[in-house]
């Protein structure tokens, strides 16, 4: 899990921060998975969209998670988050953890 350094947090539609993070998913077994992405952390924090990843048998795949929370929920600053990453089929859990920026 690696936070997006080219993309600062800022509001999006709705009212909402965002921030947005690089997850790299590997897939070591020798079938196709699905991946469950969740984020906890902060008062009504949720992923934008996708919340799972097709990763094909001995693959490797990246994609974009954008995060957000409802503007004026949390103070500015570096706020601890974890992603919980879980195989469908009950055979991988994973927990990360990085930070959610909230500007000044």
């Amino acid at each position: 899990m690696i936070r997006d350094r080219a993309s600062l947090a800022r509001i999006v539609a709705g009212g909402k921060l965002e921030n947005v993070y690089r997850l790299q998913v590997m897939n070591a077994t020798e079938q196709a998975q699905t991946y469950s992405v969740a984020v906890k952390g902060l008062e009504g924090i949720a992923m934008a969209e996708g919340t799972t990843v097709d990763v094909d048998s001995a693959q490797t795949r990246g994609v974009a998670v954008r995060v957000q929370i409802p503007y004026g929920t949390a103070e500015p600053g570096s706020h601890p988050i974890e992603f919980e990453i879980t195989a469908q089929s009950g055979k991988g859990h994973v927990l990360e953890k990085s930070v959610f920026l909230v500007p000044r």
